[in-house]
């Protein structure tokens, strides 16, 4: 009985409720509906998201992921590692993609004779296994003709890459010429480089023009600015050491000498001779290192003004008559020394001794014997100067020299007496023989 009242009651409590709020319902149906509508939209919108994240993943990876519709549009071989065309796929890919990493900028700048070493060797490992694909009838595959363009493509940009290092190199190669040249003074080696300033310039400006930026490179920059202090600055230096050269010549070929002359009057092809190296460096700067040549210029006017007096009294005949002047009073002024011993046996004995020439004089230049020592100060010999006039063939008369020695033979003993001949010695006048 308790029972069926409770029932009742809620039921009433329900047309109640339906009876107040006839739209609720309504409501609860369209909670429902929403409800579902959101887990559909929800459902659908993951499933676009995780589509969207698929194909984002797929178009960041590298060129050779291949999903199963492409596999399906361009023919390519279904993974397989004991497949001989899966495999030479797998390498043309492969090889395409470490060629692409060798030439990025970022790896290709660490080492580039390697990295390029490196692209050549994945280039030719994906063109033999391209040629596998054609071989086994891949070519008129999809994914076929891509591969081939790729390799055609990176072997082109490989190329340039590589020109690009190596002209950049055969120009830092010269650049190195000059650097050398001008800063330790090497020899260049290049015969296509002119060791001058004019082949510098022409090289420099062709540098710039040719490889722009390479050439404003810190490196390049340093060397240029080295090189052209040298022959903007440096160079100019040796203008002073030439000029003080050429001075001291000068002042040398003024100079007088005992007989109260200039130095040139007797020595003028000798004066002559020591403008030879002024005048070569003069030449060598001029036409190698030196643009502005106006002081050299200077200095090669001075030169050439004694230069031109030389050779005018060298030319006229002056300087040979002056020469032969002062020999002839050389000539004069030699005499025999006085007697100072009379002996008629060593007179004997150097007239037969003289086995070149007329013997006209004998002259014993001392009454004393001389005693001739070794180091420790034992006696070897002593002797008598001796002076000679004697005529030659041509008539000539000249002064010779000779000795009379005698021997040590211990105990404080000589030996017996002996002519030693020293030969002709000083042209004379045959006049001043007895004199």
């Amino acid at each position: 009985m308790k029972k069926l009242l409770l029932i009742t009651i809620a039921c009433l409590g329900a047309q109640l409720t339906y009876a107040q709020f006839p739209n609720l319902g309504k409501v609860k149906d369209q909670a429902t509906s929403t409800v579902k509508n959101v887990g559909k939209k929800k459902g659908k919108k993951a499933k676009d998201e995780a589509t969207s994240t698929s194909n984002n993943d797929a178009s960041t990876s590298s060129s050779t992921t291949t999903s199963t519709s492409d596999k399906k549009t361009d023919g390519r071989p279904e993974y397989d590692p004991n497949d001989p065309t899966y495999l030479a796929y797998s390498r043309v890919r492969d090889n395409i993609n470490y060629t692409k990493s060798a030439l990025k900028p970022e790896t290709w700048g660490r080492n580039i004779e390697r990295n390029n070493e490196d692209a050549v060797k994945y280039l030719d490992k994906a063109s033999t296994n391209l040629e596998i694909l054609r071989e086994a009838g891949e070519a008129d595959k999809g994914y076929f003709a891509p591969f081939e363009q790729d390799i055609k493509d990176l072997e082109v940009e490989r190329a340039a890459k590589f020109e690009d290092y190596t002209l950049n190199q055969q120009y830092d190669a010269k650049l190195e010429s000059y650097y050398k040249f001008v800063a330790y003074g090497w020899e260049m080696q290049d015969s296509t480089l002119e060791p001058s300033y004019k082949g510098y310039y022409a090289f420099r400006d062709e540098f710039e023009t040719n490889r722009p930026e390479y050439f404003q490179a810190s490196y390049v920059q340093k060397r240029v600015e080295t090189i052209n202090t040298y022959f903007e600055v440096d160079v100019y230096e040796v203008i002073p050491h030439i000029a003080e050269d050429v001075d001291d010549i000068i002042a040398e070929m003024y100079e007088l000498n005992s007989r109260d002359e200039p130095y040139y009057y007797l020595n003028a092809p000798h004066s002559l001779k020591d403008f030879d190296k002024p005048i070569k460096r003069i030449k060598y700067n001029k036409e190698y290192l030196i643009e502005n040549t106006e002081e050299l210029d200077a200095i090669q006017a001075k030169i050439d003004k004694e230069v031109a007096i030389l050779n005018e009294y060298i030319n006229s005949g002056k300087h040979e008559a002056h020469v032969a002047e002062y020999h002839q009073e050389i000539i004069d002024a030699v005499r025999l020394r006085k007697p100072m011993m009379s002996n008629s046996s060593y007179t004997s004995m150097v007239k037969n001794g003289v086995d070149n020439g007329t013997v006209n004089r004998v002259v014993i230049a001392s009454s004393d014997w001389w005693v001739e020592k070794n180091d420790f100060g034992y006696p070897l010999y002593k002797y008598l100067p001796v002076d000679i006039a004697v005529t030659d063939e041509n008539g000539k008369c000249w002064l010779a020299y000779g000795q009379i020695r005698k021997s040590y033979e211990g105990g404080g003993s000589y030996g017996n007496a002996y002519f030693n001949y020293w030969g002709k010695q000083e042209e004379m006048n045959c006049k001043n023989i007895n004199e």
